[in-house]
């Protein structure tokens, strides 16, 4: 007693029930988003209770009918009243019934029409994905040629791909969203919203299941029906055996085809544009510093560069795509190579950004990320090339992973973040970055040698910034020393917390007890 689709013509039944769908999205949109609901929520019920009647043949008897026509407009009647949290709920909720009890040959109990409008409320995407995985196995049975449904799929992985893609470039690359504001694209930006995308699933997930609605059958009755699938099954387990996987499915090979052919383009531009402004050295346009460019696109393009193996690891799974399409592979190996570019771009990237704006434990793990991406990429590479399995290409990764992390175990973190803010200071160098005293002592004793050693040479250079945190705090250096070695030494002195590196600055400060610079002299005084 189930609006199945037609084993005749099942594409036809879901494109039409997929146009209305798209129909119903667009008023929803047109009355609810952005606006506050009220009487729009009652033209909106009728109208998709009215598609529903469209959808779905109407089985119910006469009194059945008059039934769940005063059900429906005793809902709507209190949206009219008054819309809220209670009166919403019961008007969708007399909608959904009223599908079901239209679609019902047999007049069923109350209980039993409620637990199939609870289903149909809840089960929209899970209904919708059953649907189309349904249409396109009986599609494949008939053993027709693609039809407009199939290519339309085939284009939705690329086309959401290529979208997410594009969003990250522009908001890693400052001249590409300057592009796209000169090209005005802020209607279209704002239609395709992530929220107002989020909105479009939520009412798509909601309205499917009344336009196929799946009358409640008894036990024994679904008992029967499955067990009669289960032979049609059997008998065509040869046909199903003899098909090939479906090449225009959402992961199928025309989806991933096009994909790494739109992908190669679109990276293509960003790689140009990097080669052009960070390693050609164009001039930037007006009003944008190198510093912004790099700061812009460091942390956005290493999500691409995820995302992107993650594609990869789809495209060249085992008996996937790649093997049925000659294409596919050196396609894939190019991609990689410009995410390989990318992943290069971005250390530079962030290098420049470290040269404005000093160095900070985040911006060193972040170096060391992309520095394990990059390795990521270089492995796919290794792995297409050579046809090795997943589970190497998973064991390299993981071997890279914790060679790296036991290897940072021996680096003396604060003291190499302390010397490069030092040499690369605008206090002694005379360009760079200024000094941030409060974050350098926040490193901690650690941090001591470096400021014994480059406190004296940026007195003696004289370049001292009025104004700036290092002038403001200069004064307080040796007491801020005297109160850091004072908390390290006390720590030591418990052997519980002894450890080797610690050990190597207490031998320091035994060496070197007092700060070797001045308490009351400024580092602009001559002679310091």
């Amino acid at each position: 007693m189930t609006a199945r689709p037609s084993t005749a013509r099942p594409r036809r039944w879901l494109q039409a029930r997929l146009g209305l769908a798209a129909g119903l999205v667009l008023l929803a949109d047109l009355l609810f988003y952005g606006h506050a609901l009220g009487i729009s929520l009652a033209y909106f019920l009728v109208v998709l209770a009215a598609a529903s009647l469209l959808a779905n043949p109407v089985r119910a008897g006469g009194r059945s009918r008059a039934l769940a026509l005063l059900l429906l407009g005793a809902g709507l009647l209190a949206i009219v009243e008054a819309v809220d949290l209670l009166s919403a709920s019961l008007a969708i909720l007399s909608t959904a019934i009223f599908a079901v009890m239209m679609s019902q040959q047999r007049q069923a109990c109350w209980q039993e029409q409620m637990r199939e409008a609870r289903r149909m409320l809840l089960a929209g995407a899970f209904r919708l994905l059953g649907d189309i995985g349904r249409v396109s196995r009986l599609s494949a049975l008939r053993g027709k040629a693609p039809g407009g449904l199939s290519w339309v799929t085939s284009w939705i992985i690329p086309l959401i791909f290529l979208s997410v893609f594009a969003t990250l470039f522009a908001s890693a690359n400052p001249l590409l969203e300057s592009w796209l504001r000169r090209i005005d694209l802020r209607l279209l930006l704002n239609l395709l919203s992530p929220w107002r995308i989020l909105f479009w699933l939520l009412i798509l997930c909601l309205i499917w299941p009344m336009l196929h609605v799946r009358a409640a059958r008894k036990r024994k009755a679904a008992q029967e029906q499955a067990a009669q699938e289960l032979a049609a099954q059997e008998v065509a387990a040869p046909a199903l055996k003899a098909l090939a996987p479906d090449p225009y499915g959402l992961f199928g090979d025309a989806a991933i085809l096009r994909s790494l052919v739109l992908f190669n383009a679109l990276f293509a531009v960003q790689t140009c544009l990097d080669i052009a402004y960070l390693w050609g050295g164009v001039a930037l346009p007006n009003g944008m510093s190198y510093a912004a460019y790099a700061h812009r696109g460091a942390y956005p393009l290493v999500v691409t560069a995820l995302l992107a193996a993650v594609f990869v690891m789809i495209a060249m799974r085992p008996s996937g795509p790649s093997e049925r399409r000659s294409a596919i592979r050196p396609l894939v190996l190019a991609w990689v190579g410009q995410n390989i570019m990318l992943m290069v771009s971005s250390l530079l990237r962030l290098d420049l950004y470290v040269a404005a704006y000093s160095l900070t434990w985040l911006r060193l793990a972040a170096f060391i990320w992309m520095l394990l991406v990059a390795i990521g990429l270089v492995l796919i590479v290794i792995q297409i090339s050579g046809r090795k399995s997943t589970n190497w290409l998973v064991s390299a990764n993981a071997a890279t992973l914790a060679l790296t992390l036991y290897g940072f175990c021996f680096v003396n973190t604060p003291a190499v973040i302390a010397n490069y803010n030092f040499r690369h200071s605008q206090e002694l160098r005379g360009t760079g970055p200024r000094l941030d005293v409060l974050y350098l002592t926040s490193l901690g004793p650690q941090a001591i040698p470096a400021l014994d050693r480059y406190a004296p040479r940026i007195a003696a250079v004289e370049r001292a910034i009025p104004g700036s945190s290092w002038s403001w705090n200069v004064n307080r250096l040796p007491g801020i020393r005297d109160r850091m070695t004072g908390e390290h030494l006390a720590e030591q002195g418990d052997w519980r917390a002894w450890g080797f590196r610690a050990w190597r600055l207490s031998r320091y400060l035994a060496n070197t007890p007092d700060a070797p610079f001045g308490v009351n002299r400024s580092p602009a005084t001559p002679g310091q």
